[in-house]
């Protein structure tokens, strides 16, 4: 059987006080870590979402233009009034010998 007095017991209950109030202030900021960091990470997001958002509008606007300008191109090649018939290339005069 072992006695304590009640000095030492007192000292003990103070040093688990301390030791439980460290923990929670460690855990305090801790906290205050995590939620600076995760408040910049949110924003990073948040910025990287808006700029991909603007990205996919940009290059919708310019499929429908590249669209409209192909649907022209075809409507003038299938316009165009030798409708695809071969050319005959003629020669050409070289020089002095020729004329």
């Amino acid at each position: 059987m072992g006695c304590t007095s009640p000095i030492e017991t007192k000292i003990q209950k103070d040093e688990t006080i301390t030791a439980i109030d460290s923990i929670i202030g460690q855990s305090q900021k801790n906290l205050l870590v995590l939620d600076s960091t995760s408040k910049r990470t949110d924003s990073t997001i948040t910025g990287k979402v808006e700029k991909t958002v603007k990205q996919i509008t940009n290059l919708k606007e310019e499929n429908t233009k590249l669209k409209k300008e192909n649907e022209l191109l075809k409507d003038k090649l299938d316009d165009v009034s030798n409708g695809g018939k071969p050319f005959e290339l003629l020669p050409v005069s070289g020089g002095k010998g020729n004329r």
